[in-house]
């Protein structure tokens, strides 16, 4: 009969090793004391940000290295690792605190804590982490962008475009005022996509996009609608024959534009529009109606009777 293997014995040791190689990899600051908030562990991001050095840290009071005042009022934050251990209950993260480095830097963080356990569920001290809160706003706020902005054009994606629909149709309204969509489309761009190559298209768009936006005040809003054709709203208006005007410029602007460039000569830009409220007052209405107004304004310019529609 086959002897039981035994399986080994894991050794706490190596165990507590592990778990501290792999906190060093980790993105957060990591700090651990004991339960007379004195340090017990510190993790490589911690020393970054503290400027405290693991050996200087370990064993000295969380509040010597862990320096955090209020950003506002500048009064000391309570000890953290001792206020969740009084509670029993981990602290969520939260900002509006800046941390005092060991050279007197302070450095805006969002920081968390929570009370460590033992198997009896007894409180064996407190860990505390966090992270430059700079990193964390910019992460976001490009994040942000990115879900409301074209990713070749810059301009507002459809989804934007329909939340800033919403909000200047409800002013309008309120306010009584009137609002012009126009549907812009690039016409012999599919012949330049395939004797150029797309490159040369995705070079047009990124052109034509700033040419757009200058064309328009800071209350419009212009969107890619997709591929070569651009939506653009004209809020705020006392009366329709304002976008004329706009209309004139938007074709000036992309025929400069298709002039300075020899290889892009042939393209030019039809422009159909609706009218809010006449032609409707949702997106769903008015959208269509400018997107066939453009195609009867291309099917005329093909007949050489180059003209606005709506």
């Amino acid at each position: 009969m086959k002897p039981k293997s035994v399986r080994k014995k894991k050794d706490p040791k190596d165990e507590t090793a592990l778990a501290h190689t792999m906190l060093d990899f980790v993105g957060d600051a990591v700090l651990a004391t004991d339960t007379d908030a004195n340090i017990t562990y510190m993790n490589t991001a911690a020393e970054t940000l503290t400027g405290f050095s693991r050996k200087e840290a370990l064993g000295r009071p969380l509040e010597e290295v862990f320096r955090v005042i209020d950003v506002t009022t500048r009064v000391t934050r309570a000890n953290l690792a001792q206020h969740v251990m009084e509670v029993g209950t981990p602290v969520e993260l939260h900002s509006s605190v800046l941390l005092k480095a060991s050279d007197d830097r302070e450095l805006a963080i969002e920081n968390a804590a929570s009370p460590l356990r033992n198997a009896k569920a007894e409180i064996t001290g407190a860990v505390v982490k966090f992270h430059d809160s700079r990193y964390s706003a910019e992460t976001t706020a490009r994040m942000a962008y990115r879900a409301q902005h074209d990713s070749l054009t810059g301009l507002l994606n459809r989804y934007a475009f329909e939340d800033r629909f919403k909000q200047a149709a409800a002013l309008a309204r309120r306010h009584e005022k009137k609002m012009v969509m126009l549907f812009i489309d690039l016409n012999n761009f599919k012949e330049v996509n395939d004797t150029l190559g797309h490159a040369a298209g995705d070079e047009i768009l990124q052109a034509l996009g700033p040419r757009l936006l200058g064309c328009v005040r800071a209350t419009d809003h212009v969107c890619r609608h997709g591929g070569d054709e651009f939506v653009v709203l004209l809020s705020d208006l006392a009366e329709h024959e304002q976008a004329f005007a706009v209309v004139e410029k938007v074709r000036e602007s992309a025929a400069e534009l298709l002039r300075e460039q020899g290889h892009w000569a042939t393209l030019t830009v039809s422009v159909g529009i609706s009218l809010f409220p006449n032609d409707g007052e949702t997106l769903e209405a008015l959208l269509p109606h400018a997107d066939a107004a453009m195609y009867r304004v291309k099917t005329e310019a093909k007949r050489g009777l180059p003209g606005l529609k709506r």
